[in-house]
């Protein structure tokens, strides 16, 4: 037992280094670097504590005027925020800014301030987001991909969309929806048929282009 814990605790090392706000703590089975640039491979966790903490098989973090705040991940990447988490191949996030892409394969879960799932999104090639702002945009494989598939985008239990490209901006409560848009909107019980539309998920208003509408109406006394 003394031996194979000897043996683990020489692939595996242990860093804390300074963002501008604070301490990120780094683990790998193998890191190194230079003055502004460090290299992680194998096991890889990074964690700045009430911000992020990520899993991934590699990573890259550097330095820029002495503050260590740009991640750049290879591989299966598992993140959580402070707001939510997500899954990705590869994931490029600031620290001081708290706003990054995530790339390839992105299924992501953002929450509200009470920590009730607000808007989920799957099948994504591409996505921005700002957590300080709560903004968030992002794009499908293009179609002639073998592997499309249309977003995804479900908000809170109300609607769930898809489309080729979506912004959602929680100040405004808009989402915009762009290329061959389907809205279920379970609420307001209608569905909507677009090629592009803004949905405001304040009042259940919406204005689009070249949109179809179905209503259900429930019958007296059902």
């Amino acid at each position: 037992m003394k031996k194979v814990l000897s043996v683990f605790l020489t692939v595996l090392f242990i860093v804390s280094i300074f963002a501008a706000t604070g301490t990120v703590r780094i683990s790998a089975k193998k890191i190194s670097g230079k003055k502004d640039l460090v290299y992680l491979t194998g096991d890889v966790y990074i964690e700045k504590e009430g911000d992020v903490s990520l899993t991934t098989e590699a990573a890259t973090m550097t330095a820029k005027n002495g503050n260590w705040n740009h991640i750049e991940t290879s591989g299966l990447t598992h993140v959580s925020f402070s707001s939510g988490d997500a899954t990705s191949m590869n994931m490029v996030y600031d620290l001081d800014t708290s706003s990054g892409t995530l790339l390839h394969r992105v299924t992501a879960v953002f929450n509200s301030d009470t920590g009730e799932r607000k808007i989920m999104i799957k099948n994504a090639e591409k996505l921005d987001f700002d957590l300080n702002r709560k903004e968030y945009k992002g794009e499908s494989l293009p179609k002639n991909d073998k592997n499309f598939k249309p977003l995804e985008i479900q908000y809170k239990d109300e609607l769930t969309a898809n489309s080729l490209y979506f912004e959602y901006s929680e100040s405004t409560g808009i989402i915009l929806l762009e290329g061959e848009v389907y809205v279920d909107d379970v609420k307001n019980r209608r569905k909507i048929h677009a090629t592009k539309l803004y949905y405001n998920t304040n009042d259940d208003s919406f204005e689009g282009e070249n949109v179809s509408l179905e209503m259900t109406f429930e019958e007296d006394g059902k």
